[in-house]
């Protein structure tokens, strides 16, 4: 009898350790996911700066390639890295390129859209850009 309440017991304990471990993984997505659309905010109000000063957009001389697992652009639009060294006072929480040569900001030239490169994977869904229904998904402190 006692070993059954003690099974019982680690069963128990197990599960709730599990429903811990999966929403604290849904919590840190949600924050990296309000992190880097934070970024494309502050990137688009510092890029539309940098415009009105330089006329032109603060990027890398090289054309961004997309692979297949990567943002499906429209092929006759161009993309490019965002400068990020380029810009004054920024600070950021992604698009640093330290671990990851996909660590990055790109920007389409015709429409200054800014996307993520590497995406952020909130429910099942890879998010690249701020979307429409963004308004829907729970915010959370930056910070």
């Amino acid at each position: 009898m006692e070993k059954k309440i003690s099974i019982f017991i680690i069963v128990i304990i197990i599960t709730i350790l599990i429903i811990i471990s999966i929403s604290a993984k849904k919590t840190l997505n949600l924050n990296k996911l309000n992190n880097v659309y934070k970024d494309i905010e502050t990137l688009e109000d510092k890029i539309a700066i940098y415009y009105l000063d330089y006329g032109t957009i603060p990027v890398k001389d090289k054309k961004i390639e997309f692979s297949e697992n990567s943002i499906n652009p429209n092929d006759s639009e161009i993309y490019y890295e965002i400068d990020l060294d380029k810009i004054e006072n920024l600070k950021i929480f992604y698009g640093k390129k330290v671990e990851n040569e996909n660590d990055v900001y790109i920007i389409n030239e015709q429409s200054h859209t800014i996307y993520y490169y590497q995406g952020i994977e909130y429910n099942g869904k890879t998010y690249y850009a701020k979307e429409l229904d963004y308004e829907k998904v729970e915010l959370v402190n930056y910070q």
